[in-house]
């Protein structure tokens, strides 16, 4: 199968690029004008999916587009209207190809979107049933993204895949596991606001393992999939898991539920990672048979792997 890779040179498509070629599908990636990343067997073209340039030629005699262009979630915001420039690229940017894929001809779009389109988590399970109530310009714009694609593909017989991913982790990315690593590999001790939180997250591979499922079995019209992990996992899980990759023995402290701050020492989006929020892929299980293959230990294993000859 010819396969279109938007945003493909990001954390996710570094993974998906080198996967796609090696199970034999025939690979285009689009890079930002004046980018020259490339990838061995990979074609790659200049494309701005905000302005639609490029993306006709890119997505010429393709079968599938899987786009992963996104604005993604800043932690230290510096735009003065971070709404509308997330609604730039990750709502305009996401009609703008899917509109050239349909007209390239292309026979199926995955979209990939964020569990913070539904929220910020609550005291049950989430799944796609779950009323979707965003409060994060990011979620906002990413649920918009889906509501504009479901109307488009609904006058197609495009095929539309939805993934929904909640926090990924794995090599190279630069997110809470990698600093996570870093405060373990100093030996300290980890603040525990919530002891027996639960989280759900991904490894990168999985993610990977659930574009090429969805490529392979997508059903027809449009089918929204939340994509996790096999376990959800509690903080003390992640670090002891990180610690016993470092050689290091797991350390915590509870922290008192009136000190919501450590002196600044923990940022907001680093707090999160102590708390729960859970969603359910038993969805993309029952309707198209996929398990993810890689357990925490493996998905820990590399990235600390990789955090140690990143260090050097």
């Amino acid at each position: 199968m010819k396969v279109a890779v938007t945003g493909a040179f990001g954390f996710i498509g570094s993974h998906l690029l080198p996967v796609l070629i090696s199970v034999g599908h025939e690979v285009a990636a689009s890079v930002e004008p004046g980018n020259g990343s490339r990838v061995v067997g990979v074609r790659t073209f200049p494309a701005n999916v905000t302005t639609s340039e490029g993306l006709a030629e890119g997505f010429s005699g393709v079968d599938a587009v899987v786009h992963l262009a996104a604005r993604n979630h800043v932690i230290k915001e510096a735009d003065k209207d971070p709404l509308s420039a997330y609604r730039l690229v990750n709502v305009e940017g996401t009609v703008n190809v899917f509109r050239s894929a349909y007209r390239a001809g292309a026979g199926l779009m995955i979209h990939l979107s964020s569990v913070k389109a539904m929220g910020e988590g609550s005291d049950c399970m989430m799944d796609e049933n779950t009323p979707c109530a965003p409060r994060t310009a990011y979620g906002i714009s990413k649920l918009e993204s889906e509501v504009a694609l479901k109307a488009l593909a609904a006058e197609s017989k495009m095929r539309v895949v939805i993934l929904r991913l909640p926090m990924v982790y794995g090599p190279s990315n630069k997110g809470n596991i990698p600093r996570m690593i870093r405060w373990a590999n100093r030996g300290l001790p980890f603040p525990l606001f919530q002891p027996d939180n639960l989280r759900s997250m991904i490894y990168v591979e999985n993610v990977v393992a659930g574009v090429l499922a969805s490529i392979k079995k997508a059903p027809e019209g449009i089918s929204t999939y939340i994509l996790k992990d096999r376990e959800d996992y509690s903080t003390r899980t992640v670090y002891s898991a990180i610690c016993r990759e470092l050689g290091r023995p797991p350390r915590f402290f509870p922290v008192p539920g009136t000190l919501v701050r450590l002196g600044g020492m923990l940022s907001g989006d680093f707090r999160k990672v102590t708390g729960s929020f859970r969603v359910s892929s038993g969805k993309i299980g029952k309707e198209l048979g996929f398990s993810p293959p890689f357990s925490l230990e493996e998905g820990i294993a590399r990235t600390v792997a990789w955090y140690k000859r990143s260090a050097h």
